[in-house]
């Protein structure tokens, strides 16, 4: 009866990261097309916990697009929900709260770099 409830956990435990990969899929997939480099197009540079990843956004996109690109970058293996994008110049967070602000808004049009800051657990 152990090893049917121990498979049981590892059976939900694996759809569980199977839908999540799902939802991050569909949330990169939802995404504006990329834009071509031009002087309305923000570069985004994300430094992610495995290396850097990088895309172009319009100046008029918000940070919670920036925020579900990056989500859709993560790791299957290395799940990020909860996290804070963090720019040293201009000094700016971008967090789940202030998601509605655009890349121009918030001071970061035509470049920003992010720091990406998992949320610490427990």
């Amino acid at each position: 009866a152990a090893a049917t409830a121990a498979a049981q956990v590892e059976a939900e435990a694996e759809a569980a990261r199977a839908a999540l990969a799902a939802d991050r899929r569909a949330a990169g997939q939802a995404l504006p097309e990329e834009p071509p480099s031009g002087p309305d197009v923000t570069t985004v540079l994300a430094r992610m916990p495995f290396g850097r990843v990088s895309r172009r956004f319009a100046k008029e996109d918000t940070l919670r697009q920036v925020r579900a690109w990056v989500a859709s970058q993560a790791a299957v293996d290395s799940p990020m929900t909860d996290f804070d994008l963090v720019s040293n110049y201009p000094r700016f967070i971008a967090t789940a709260g202030n998601g509605e602000l655009t890349l121009e808004a918030a001071g970061l049009h035509p470049q920003a770099t992010f720091f990406v800051k998992e949320a610490e657990a427990g």
